[in-house]
């Protein structure tokens, strides 16, 4: 069964709107409830000291969620790297590399250039090499990422991407991102949650994204914020290019997703006025092929053909995609000087 077959499949079975997804789920039940009893182990071995977390010479703060994907930790990163620098801090980005194929610590990018390939060091990783001034660092050990960070830049400062599960390196502060999510009633498998929602007690703060509602627990500090397109982007010589919104206002789109939840970009693209005459999903982080290629090029005879930035580093390089756009999305965070504050002096 290919990815894209096993995350329908799951994400079916999340939703339970037809009898079929309700049993699926049900099925799945003391899968998760183990699971749970897994995770609620492993935390209780690291708050106990059992298992230790291991500190570098820089302050770390994460950024992560409780949920499988989609929440914006990516765009977050970023502007916590790029907000924190603003401030005189000398900040680097450290994430896992998801499915990179190079081993051990890599270094992405610095002064806002990619120096690997996103099979390389990962497609989101390339996707904040491009847009960060910074040096970006990846490794499946966190921790050995963080260290050669540090070492070879100087840092003072972590912003440690998709981090909060990632307890083995220590941090000072913790922000995680809430969206709505209707499968986040569930742990893995039966549903998306990462962990129990109690976990939000580690954080010094949660940031609410778009409408959605949270359930935090008593006494915690929560923000807002949104998720708000600003340019549309293409690629040429190696680098992205931003230009106005306006090139996709009133058109017809194909829009063409590799990521968690395709249907949060499909929404934006009507808001900002383009008409989506068609949907090319691919599973979260795909290592798109020639073959894909064709279908996608294939596929602008029905319009435009827009995707994300993650995906714009992975397809760039195919010939006869030289007219695809990438809507490029920040975070705005209301309050956000506050924000920046808790995170910035968190003991």
């Amino acid at each position: 069964m290919s990815a894209l077959s096993l995350e329908g499949v799951a994400r079916h079975a999340w939703d339970g709107r037809t009898p079929s997804a309700r049993a699926l789920r049900l099925a799945l039940v003391p899968a998760a409830a183990a699971y749970r009893a897994a995770v609620g182990l492993r935390n209780r071995l690291y708050d106990q000291g059992w298992l230790a977390a291991r500190r570098v010479p820089a302050r770390v703060v994460s950024v992560g969620n409780l949920t499988v994907g989609g929440t914006g930790k990516t765009p977050a990163a970023l502007w916590l790297a790029e907000r924190l620098a603003a401030r005189g801090h000398r900040v680097g980005i450290v994430a896992r590399g998801y499915r990179k194929q190079r081993p051990g610590p890599v270094v992405v990018g610095v002064d806002g250039r990619a120096l690997v390939t996103p099979e390389e060091g990962g497609d989101e990783a390339v996707m904040l090499a491009r847009r960060f001034a910074g040096p970006v660092v990846t490794g499946e050990r966190r921790h050995e990422a963080a260290l050669l960070a540090c070492a070879r830049f100087a840092l003072d400062t972590i912003v440690l991407d998709d981090g909060f599960q990632h307890r083995a390196l220590a941090r000072d502060a913790d922000l995680v991102l809430v969206a709505d999510d209707a499968a986040a009633g569930w742990c893995l498998p039966a549903g998306s949650l990462r962990e129990p929602p109690a976990a939000l007690r580690r954080a010094r703060a949660v940031l609410v994204v778009g409408d959605a509602t949270a359930s935090v627990p008593p006494g915690m500090v929560v923000f807002r914020g949104r998720l708000a397109p600003v340019a549309a982007v293409r690629a040429r010589d190696g680098a992205f290019h931003p230009e106005p919104l306006d090139a996709l206002v009133g058109q017809d789109v194909v829009a063409v997703t590799g990521i968690a939840r395709p249907e949060g970009f499909v929404d934006t693209l009507g808001r900002l006025g383009a008409r989506v005459r068609d949907v090319l999903r691919f599973p979260d982080h795909h290592a798109y092929t020639a073959a894909d290629a064709r279908r996608i090029a294939a596929a602008a005879r029905a319009g435009t053909l827009v995707t994300t930035e993650k995906d714009l580093t992975k397809l760039e390089r195919f010939p006869g995609l030289e007219a695809l756009i990438a809507l490029r999305v920040e975070l705005e965070v209301e309050d956000e000087e506050a924000l920046l504050d808790l995170l910035e002096h968190a003991a």
